[in-house]
């Protein structure tokens, strides 16, 4: 039962504001009446029911329900709701958040109590409180509306000496010093930059005054970071807050970098750590058991550095402090006990990378297209990566030899002591790393990234060192590379059982495959030739059969255009493409049940039947194999297997222990090095540890911090639940959340920017010279939006809806189609995060374009996605798609107060070479009279939808905004219908409410729509060209809209209409044909003018040392990205006249005067103008003679 009510908790989401459009509010369900519900308030218990309770404005309070079940069935609370209303009219003035809670069961004669808190954020007034709880009871949803609470909301009186009144004076005080600071400098001492302004002033020949006023004012927010010598630092008047050894129990041993959250910058440093595993002699790597994070512009949380518990009264002042750190759920992260760094290498590489030459001690590696994506501190360090990869060889290695950066690895390390033949010691090391790069989650059941980086992503590497030789390993294991993941059927019948999971594929397989070649090419690169070992279940009936045939597919794909790219390559083949001749990939079924690995168990035996199979591949491949006595390498590894599994945990570590075991026999073997029993026991018992690590790492990322009341409930379905609908329930783990603050990942994160002068001079001259390696192309893009209201149509439809005579010679570079209602607004069809009829829908539209267009193009499906009724499609020239980059989707929900997906937007961002387009979906709030819902359901969607880097729609430099807007046409129902007979489109455009509203630039502002030259769009009676003839008898209304905002007008929209032909739907689909201007780069030519600008600028100045230590790095910090501010207008200058233009506007006839007249402007021409050309009279006349006067 609890089961189930999980789930109708989530299907009322959709279904209550399903019927919305239809019948208004929800009524309240009279099916349920044996029960008794009761409340009251926390904070005012004596209160009676008809007494009247007076709360400020601004104050929470807590309701307590109770409520009592006498029905035969159990009752489940899932939700609490509610409104504050008129308490006349009853109408809702301000409606309560809706929340999920439980499920909490109440058995029949039992009770159950549960909490709400209410904050009292609006206008002063009288109200009544009507609460609502939401309960499933017989396998549906009801809605139990309890008593109401008259309510009287008082604003506070405000008072210079209140409490709550001294937080603002503080506020004007440090706005006071804030003013001081800024405005004020004769009054207060400031400098904006780490060098000393007085010593920049002193060399008349670095300074400019006028480029110092400008570039100062526009660096009050940038950060320089500058080498000197530290004899010429002046320290006396700081205090050191360096931890000490003795005192402290730490020390600084490594820099993380740079971390923003909430504003806020810190400095992150290893403090403690303990060595845990020797690579080789030279290389150790080590546990990270402390971490400390200085905050470099806020001492709010000073006094928690280098604090002991049992030392300080820190918990005594502010027991919260720590928690409320915002840099303290990173620092608990760090110190949980799964991250390596090494001080002697870079810990992301493997020793074949590294190499056995002292040459390449301390080299950074992380760099690299494939290590970096286990660098877990890459976001810290990114802009000092930058800035390193910025350097040439000499100065590149001088860098990475000091050490300044320490690279983070998250998984497992360890090295034990083995006995080789002869009493010969050695060591035997295992090195795990979790790849991070993924966008997205990294772990859990889920497939790929546009890129090709995959969830529970792992590389492994073995290492055997003795004094004669050193042997090494890698393997890797990830899930497999397509857009997948997986979701609950929600069956009735099988609701617990395995087999209500499906396997859902979220992208077409010709996106997908693009990711398929990205991931192998980064592995052929790195390792060459590809040996997958695919675990997978051979039975297509259930979602792991069917995943292993996708694999299956994929690969025959790959090599089919493997060797077509040989034979006949095209321009549009080849952006599809991977590097084809450098790697081989190959695959075969390795069928391992989980009853065999556990019979087997991690043992010194080996199931040799299983890996007959792969014998040749291991052989071909090698291993690493060097020799200290030769100084020779024997051997290197040529090849490298991947592990398939579904999630890549116990069955891929097995497997994994299992060929290595072989791998060091057959190497050592070869090199006449027996291998005993006590080699193969240690080798299994680090798997086995491995295997414990990786399964704790894993599952405490996938764990939930929301616990409910039924712990008997299935954890593997409360799960998928809770991955599903996470954005619903609103619960964000805190180790998740640690994890993306750490990764960069937050909406409100920002990459701390690192002002490298060189790096800066360079983007400066680049922009000069944009015009040599840059060029402008037009691209089409076709876009429609569609309420289908949940059918689908036909071929012939289709053809006059995206190819109609108007646009029969067109080619479009992209389409975007966003649908609504694609799927009947019902909770079982609702509930599902990709329907069937997407699926149609894409494959359709897809063969009308190839079919259809007039040049016979190739498309690919770039995007797929649905949330609830609404869906979002954009297809792209399969020629094109190597220009496309950085795509990612957000979503905002407004129905039922932002948690049902009936209502709400999508949206899409992505580059298309270095232009940033977004494209939006939306169906707003339906309802004649619902304009404010309609204004509000657009302020949250604009608002809400975020991408990384907290991105908005509004920050990309196009936007095409497509949708079912909902609104209408305020005029009597008879009298639109004669203008629409008589084709008074313009006279009834001026009653359209989004028309009124943009017009007054309330809603969609900024935002342009070309005229409106086509009938209204909605409501027609289905499959007819008739308006609605039912009882409601709906005001026709252009409901359906295409808008667009570019900037520098880079957006040309050339045709906007409708499909009057499609007649299906109660709507017409409507679309538009725009023009982008869109930047193209040529990235090779974009090179050689980088490299010439250093080298040009390095023979004058003296390379990047003068630049890191000469006295004015300030000159260079000028942020091109930024646009520097002219100075405000004076008598003598305006900004808008250039060149050093006068102000004063001097006539050369005014100018010229004789001794006994002057020229004057004729004070009888009126103060237009314009109003007195052509006419001759004195009056008329600009000039007049006046006398001079004597002097």
């Amino acid at each position: 039962m609890k089961l189930k009510t999980a789930i109708f908790s989530l299907c009322y989401l959709a279904n209550s504001i399903a019927a919305s459009d239809y019948f208004g509010e929800a009524e309240l369900d009279n099916d349920l009446k044996s029960f008794e519900l009761d409340y009251f308030i926390e904070e005012h218990p004596h209160v009676k029911h008809d007494e009247v309770v007076t709360i400020n404005v601004g104050e929470q309070i807590k309701l307590n329900y109770t409520l009592f079940n006498y029905e035969q069935s159990d009752i489940t609370i899932v939700g609490l709701g509610g409104a504050f209303r008129h308490p006349l009219t009853g109408e809702n003035v301000v409606n309560l958040t809706s929340s999920t809670v439980g499920p909490i069961v109440i058995s029949p004669g039992d009770s159950a109590s549960v909490g709400q808190r209410i904050t009292f954020d609006f206008e002063a007034g009288n109200y009544l409180l009507s609460p609502r709880i939401f309960v499933a009871f017989n396998e549906e949803l009801k809605v139990i509306q309890s008593r109401s609470q008259l309510v009287v909301l008082k604003d506070v009186p405000l008072s210079f000496f209140d409490p709550h009144f001294l937080f603002l004076e503080l506020l004007l005080v440090i706005a006071c010093l804030v003013f001081a600071y800024l405005f004020a400098p004769n009054m207060l001492q400031t400098s904006k930059f780490v060098s000393a302004t007085s010593a920049r002033r002193s060399d008349p020949t670095n300074y400019d005054p006028e480029w110092e006023s400008e570039s100062e004012a526009h660096s009050l927010n940038k950060v320089i970071v500058e080498f000197v010598r530290s004899s010429l630092l002046d320290l006396s008047s700081f205090k050191d807050i360096t931890p000490n050894r003795l005192k402290h129990n730490k020390s600084l041993l490594g820099f993380l970098g740079l971390l923003y959250v909430r504003g806020n910058i810190y400095l992150g440093f290893i403090t403690n750590s303990i060595r845990v595993a020797s690579v080789k002699i030279d290389e150790t790597i080590n546990l990270v058991t402390d971490v400390t994070f200085y905050c470099l512009n806020n001492d709010e949380f000073d006094s928690s550095i280098n604090s002991v518990e049992q030392e300080t009264n820190l918990q005594k002042e502010d027991p919260d402090i720590h928690m409320t750190n915002p840099s303290h759920s990173v620092q608990k992260l760090l110190q949980s006990g799964h991250f390596y760094y090494s001080s002697d290498f870079d810990i992301t590489s493997n020793i074949q990378e590294r190499g056995f030459s002292v040459m390449s001690r301390n080299r950074i590696y992380a760099d690299n297209p494939y290590f970096k994506s286990f660098m877990w501190n890459h976001f810290m360090i990114s802009e000092l990566i930058e800035f390193r990869n910025g350097l040439n060889p000499v100065e590149k290695k001088h860098f990475d030899e000091a050490g300044f950066l320490t690279i983070l690895s998250r998984g497992y390390a360890k090295t034990v002591s083995i006995t080789l033949q002869g009493s010969e010691e050695g060591l035997l090391t295992l090195i795990s790393k979790q790849s991070c790069m993924k966008r997205g989650p990294i772990f859990g059941d889920w497939g790929c990234d546009d890129d090709g980086f995959v969830s529970n992503f792992v590389e492994t590497e073995i290492v055997i060192l003795c004094e004669r030789f050193c042997f090494a390993y890698v393997i890797v294991r990830g899930n497999v590379p397509s857009f997948w993941e997986l979701e609950s059927g929600f069956r009735k019948s099988s609701m617990i059982s395995k087999t209500s999971k499906r396997l859902v594929f979220t992208r077409s397989f010709e996106t997908s495959q693009l990711a398929f070649n990205k991931h192998f090419g980064r592995l052929g690169d790195q390792y060459g030739d590809v040996h997958v070992i695919d675990c997978l279940s051979g039975d297509t009936k259930n979602y792991r059969g069917q995943l292993k045939q996708r694999f299956k597919e994929h690969i025959l794909t790959y090599l089919e255009k493997s060797s077509h790219y040989k034979e006949k390559p095209s321009d549009d083949e080849k952006d599809i493409s991977a590097s084809h001749s450098n790697y081989k990939i190959s695959s075969s079924d390795l069928p391992i049940t989980t009853s065999l690995m556990k019979r087997a168990g991690y043992t010194s035996s080996n199931l040799s039947e299983l890996l007959s199979p792969l014998i040749d591949s291991i052989v071909d491949f090698g291993a690493l194999f060097y020799d200290f006595n030769k100084k020779v390498y024997v051997g290197k590894q040529l090849g490298i297997f991947r592990v398939n599994s579904f999630d890549c945990l116990g069955k891929a570590n097995f497997v994994s222990k299992m060929i290595c075991q072989e791998v060091i026999e057959l190497a050592l073997r070869d090199m006449n090095v027996k291998v005993d029993e006590n080699i193969r026991s240690v080798h299994a018992k680090l798997w086995k540890e491995n295997d414990d690590v990786l399964k704790e790492l894993t599952q405490n990322s996938l764990s939930t911090s929301s616990r409910t009341q039924s712990e008997h409930i299935n954890k593997g379905f409360k799960a998928s639940l809770t991955k599903k609908y996470h954005t619903v329930v609103g619960d964000v783990r805190s180790n998740e959340t640690a994890m993306r603050k750490l990764l960069g990942r937050l909406h409100d994160q920002e990459t701390v920017r690192l002002y490298n002068p060189l790096h800066q001079y360079i983007s400066c001259q680049m922009m000069k010279r944009a015009s040599e390696y840059s060029y402008k192309r037009d691209i089409k893009i076709f876009a429609t939006t569609f309420n289908v209201n949940g059918c689908l149509c036909d071929a012939k439809s289709l053809k006059n809806w995206f190819f109609p005579p108007i646009t029969s010679k067109e080619t479009y570079d992209i389409v975007f189609i966003g649908f609504q209602e694609i799927v009947e607004l019902t909770p079982g069809k609702m509930i599902n995060s990709r329907s069937e009829n997407l699926a149609e829908w894409e494959t359709k539209i897809k063969k009308v374009l190839e079919e259809e267009s007039f040049d016979k193009s190739k498309y690919i499906t770039l995007w797929s996605g649905q949330m609830g009724g609404i869906a979002l499609l954009l297809y792209i020239k399969i020629g094109q798609i190597a220009q496309v980059s950085n795509v990612e989707s957000a979503v905002r929900k407004t129905g039922f107060g932002g948690m049902s997906a009936n209502k709400g937007g999508m949206a899409l961002s992505l580059e298309y070479s270095k232009t940033k387009f977004c494209f939006v979906c939306s169906h707003l709030a339906a309802g004649m009279n619902n304009l404010d819902e309609r204004h509000q359901d657009y302020k949250a969607i604009a608002k809400g939808i975020s991408f990384t880097k907290n991105r908005k729609i509004r920050d990309h430099d196009a936007v095409i905004w497509v949708g079912d807007f909902n609104y209408r046409i305020t005029m009597p129902n008879d009298v639109v219908r004669a203008m629409i007979e008589k084709n008074e489109i313009s006279g009834l455009f001026e009653y359209d409410q989004l028309n009124q509203q943009m017009a007054s630039g309330e809603t969609f502002p900024f935002y342009d729509e070309m005229e409106i030259c086509f009938p209204p769009t909605y409501k027609f009676d289905n499959n007819t060209s008739r308006y609605d003839t039912s009882d409601k008898q709906r005001v026709p209304a252009w409901t359906d809209r295409v808008l667009s905002m570019s900037r520098a007008k880079i957006l040309k929209q050339e045709i906007y209409n409708c499909c009057p032909e499609v007649i299906f739907s109660d709507h017409r689909p409507v679309f538009a044909l725009f023009r982008a201007n869109v930047i193209m780069i040529n990235e090779s030519e974009k090179k050689r003018v980088s490299n010439e600008i250093y080298e040009g600028y390095k023979k004058v100045v003296g390379g990047v040392n003068y630049l890191l230590t000469g006295s004015d790095v300030s000159r260079f910090v000028a942020d091109v990205g930024d646009k520097i501010i002219s100075p405000p207008s004076s008598d003598s200058s305006k900004w808008w006249l250039k060149n050093g233009l006068s102000a004063r506007v001097v006539l050369k006839d005014l100018q010229e005067r004789d001794a006994q007249c002057v020229l004057v402007i004729n004070p009888y021409n009126p103060s237009n103008p314009w109003a007195i050309r052509g006419v001759e009279t004195i009056e008329g006349t600009e000039l007049v003679k006046r006398l001079a006067s004597r002097p």
